[in-house]
């Protein structure tokens, strides 16, 4: 199959985006980072663990819903190639193979993807990196059978940019005939959000996400922190409406759903609000089986996951960020209307949110049906503005539906 870069026009400017038959849409699934592991702490993954997370995903319906990936990160090869020089999976962990495996996720009506790294190692325990072997390694995850590919960003030569390292793997992985979904993890590096939608169909923002709310800008990459309320506020300076579009698509990583202590309910719901306002990838990394009512209240909310899959793809952008707390954000959606979220930034108190219909490029005195997606209830025709309480580190998320004339 042949790629082809299509354009889109936002907001007058002509997005990019990277179409090989896959990605149309933002990616929603599952990765196993946070999963029976403590994102990464442990370096676990393994067949059976793959197999029951998918068999959870059907089971629980949560496939009709969109999640359809079932993705592993740096966890499932061994630490070197075979004697032919390809990549092999841990032989204990994964003992009947990638390729039996794939069959297994293809039977669910699931796509299967896998993590590489464009670099000469993984960014843990110095597995195998794919540079120097782009060929031979994506023809092997094509005959494997895979639909996703993930490529990290660790152990790159110092003599090559990313885009041109990580053009040369897309390439290759085109050049297999197989359609695979390809997801630059650049950290935001090299100004991707330029370029990556013309040789992958999404592209990290930013560094990596914690399962924490605030913490430091430790890591490689761009970005004001690692936590979700530092990635909030990261990406409403960059105007993300200006770079998304079918086939191209922001990543500001994992969604990192109730992970145990460290995540509660409130920050859970904000950050799948904004991923779903930013038209970003809906990957849990936390475990799909046996959902709570909490937990399904948020990841299986379709009014929400509809905001997120709209067509036409723009990302919503920051209306105002007040000294407050109180921002709201919008986003165009394909049929006229508009996701809208009010939101508290401030990590105590309350705090009073506000939008007029002016900030929303409304008619002043429109008259507009507004409807609560989390609480799935119309709250009323309004005309002017919209104003409401809001708790810390929480939102209101509703879809204002524009009168046509």
């Amino acid at each position: 199959v042949a790629a082809v870069v299509v354009a889109v026009v936002v907001n007058g400017v002509a997005v990019f985006g990277y179409n090989n038959g896959m990605g149309r849409l933002p990616p929603m699934g599952w990765n196993t980072w946070c999963t029976d592991d403590i994102c990464g702490l442990l370096d676990f993954c393994s067949e059976d663990l793959i197999k029951s997370v998918a068999d959870g995903i059907v089971e629980q319906g949560l496939d009709k819903l969109g999640y359809k990936y079932v993705n592993m990160d740096d966890c499932w090869s061994a630490t070197t190639r075979n004697a032919t020089g390809h990549l092999q999976p841990n032989p204990h962990l994964f003992p009947n193979g990638m390729k039996a495996l794939a069959d297994y996720i293809h039977s669910k009506g699931l796509y299967f993807g896998l993590y590489t790294c464009i670099g000469t190692q993984t960014c843990k325990r110095g597995r195998p990196g794919s540079y120097g072997h782009y060929e031979i390694d994506a023809q092997t995850v094509a005959e494997w059978g895979m639909d996703f590919i993930k490529t990290d960003n660790c152990h790159k030569p110092s003599n090559e940019t990313e885009r041109d390292l990580f053009g040369q793997f897309s390439k290759a992985l085109n050049a297999t005939g197989r359609p695979m979904l390809f997801s630059l993890c650049e950290w935001g590096a090299d100004n991707v959000k330029t370029w990556g939608g013309d040789v992958a169909q999404m592209w990290r923002v930013q560094m990596d996400h914690l399962p924490l709310w605030h913490f430091p800008a430790d890591a490689a990459g761009e970005g004001f922190g690692q936590g979700t309320g530092d990635i909030i506020e990261y990406v409403g300076s960059i105007n993300p409406g200006n770079f998304t579009g079918p086939y191209n698509w922001m990543d500001p990583d994992f969604l990192e759903t109730l992970f145990p202590i460290s995540t509660t309910f409130v920050e859970s719901r904000t950050e799948f609000s904004f991923w779903s306002l930013w038209s970003a990838p809906l990957l849990v990394a936390t475990d799909l089986r046996n959902l709570t009512t909490a937990k399904a209240s948020i990841v299986a909310n379709d009014e929400v996951i509809a905001i997120d899959q709209d067509l036409l793809g723009i990302a919503g952008n920051r209306l105002y960020n007040a000294s407050s707390g109180a921002q709201a954000w919008s986003k165009p959606l394909h049929d006229g209307n508009l996701a809208v979220i009010l939101y508290n930034a401030n990590t105590k108190n309350n705090a009073s949110v506000s939008v007029t219909w002016e900030q929303l490029g409304l008619a002043p005195n429109a008259s507009v049906r507004v409807r609560d997606l989390w609480d799935k209830k119309d709250i009323g025709t309004m005309s002017s503005r919209l104003e409401k309480t809001i708790g810390p580190r929480d939102v209101g998320m509703y879809k204002f539906f524009i009168p046509k004339n």
